[in-house]
């Protein structure tokens, strides 16, 4: 211990990172870049794989002609590049387009009900702990500019923000190019291989791979475990073209 009228021993915390060393803890905190063209690349790669997988497999289970198979797998992996697409555009838009009425409808709040906007929004951050003084004070700065109080009504009310919205077109087209990928793993098996069965087996076999590293892949990207996102994709994969395989060789018709 000090002597009495000692000067206080200098602090130990850890200066703040400055320079290099700063950029480096940020590194450290970076968010997930382009959250929607991932999930969009991701769905389609997996509902590709899985919906040609299980539609092959069904076939496969009913029709003993390889050429009529091929035929079918090619039209089915196309019809699907284009509806997924076309969809993931529509689906985009339709974001954008909520997005863009809820934005209306309170500006026209904002606009002719203001009182009521300012008790919505100090209500909102007294419900998030600061008292109503403090809330007070915060609702008049928001407010002071009519696009900030539009921002926080929508990110603090409605839980919307620009910023997660995606171009439609980059969706559609990230989304019906991995829908074709993926798709075209189950089928590249029927083009090797002569006989029926030995497509079948490695069809199955190859595009559980590819679920698997699908599914392992999405795991690392969102942070979870990744062998068990894999094991997750790979069992959908498998329940789905077993079933349509069964059903299949139930309807046997050529």
């Amino acid at each position: 211990m000090g002597k009495p009228g000692d000067a206080p021993a200098p602090s130990r915390q850890k200066p703040a990172p400055t320079g290099t060393d700063s950029l480096q803890f940020l590194e450290k905190h970076k968010h997930i870049q382009a959250r929607g063209l991932i999930a969009s690349t991701a769905l389609g790669l997996s509902d590709g794989l899985i919906t040609n997988l299980a539609f092959l497999t069904g076939f496969a289970g009913a029709v003993s002609n390889v050429d009529l198979i091929r035929f079918a797998g090619i039209a089915s992996m196309l019809a699907g590049s284009v509806s997924m697409l076309f969809g993931g555009i529509l689906s985009a838009r339709s974001e954008y387009d909520l997005f863009k009425a809820d934005s209306n409808r309170e500006a026209y709040e904002i606009e002719h009900e203001p009182d009521e906007e300012r008790w919505e929004l100090k209500n909102i951050y007294m419900q998030k702990g600061l008292s109503a003084e403090e809330a007070a004070s915060v609702v008049d700065k928001v407010t002071s500019d009519k696009r900030t109080w539009l921002e926080d009504m929508l990110t603090n009310e409605l839980h919307l923000h620009r910023s997660n919205l995606e171009n439609p077109v980059k969706v559609g087209v990230a989304i019906g190019l991995s829908f074709l990928l993926g798709a075209a793993v189950p089928l590249i098996p029927y083009f090797i291989f002569g006989a029926r069965s030995t497509s079948v087996v490695t069809s199955v076999g190859l595009s559980l791979a590819f679920l698997f590293a699908a599914g392992y892949w999405k795991g690392l990207v969102v942070k979870r475990r990744a062998w068990k996102s894999g094991l997750e994709t790979l069992g959908i994969g498998a329940t789905a073209s077993g079933i349509l395989y069964l059903l299949g060789t139930l309807f046997v018709f050529v």
